[in-house]
């Protein structure tokens, strides 16, 4: 098995803290208007031809605007929400590295 090198664990450990300081900090900065995909739907009508509860088959977010659905609004809540939705992406591409260097 090869081992990685000190200077791609200093690079994975840097990546992973930078994504946790984006996480806490993206309640507080982020805007309470709609995203950019959200405002293009809007503007060309396609939000309320598609709306995703019309579709069937297709579960529910497991964090819906990155928030808890119990509390939407809770910042707090809504970093931790960040914090995993990070830390599952991050194992997710470690995984299909991992599988593709093989």
């Amino acid at each position: 098995m090869h081992r990685m090198d000190k200077k791609d664990t200093y690079l994975i450990v840097v990546a992973v803290v930078i994504c946790i300081i984006i996480s806490c900090l993206s309640p507080y900065i982020a805007s309470g208007d709609p995203d950019g995909l959200e405002k293009s739907a809007e503007d060309s009508g396609l939000a309320e031809d598609f709306a995703i509860e019309e579709i069937n088959g297709i579960p529910d977010a497991i964090f819906p605007d990155y928030a808890f659905a119990d509390n939407p609004d809770s910042q707090p809540l809504q970093i931790v929400a960040l914090v995993i939705g990070a830390f599952i992406t991050l194992i997710l591409g470690f995984g299909v590295a991992y599988v593709v260097k093989k």
